[in-house]
């Protein structure tokens, strides 16, 4: 008997901050750039968690 593959969530997306959040003064990194950063990262997540539920191994329980 075939093994059910495990369910997974996508995770959430992060939240933008609010632009007042950037205070203007050109630190490094800005919150704007931390929230690129984040982003980024979140998208290669949900990219691996649906190839792997292309391929059978996960069952994406969000989609």
């Amino acid at each position: 008997m075939a093994e059910t593959p495990p369910r997974k969530r996508l995770p959430p997306k992060p939240e933008p901050p609010d632009p007042a959040d950037c205070c203007g003064g050109g630190c490094d990194p800005c919150i704007l750039e931390l929230h690129d950063e984040q982003l980024e990262r979140w998208e290669e997540r949900v990219q691996r968690l649906r190839t792997a539920a292309a391929r059978g191994e996960i069952t994406l329980l969000d989609e």
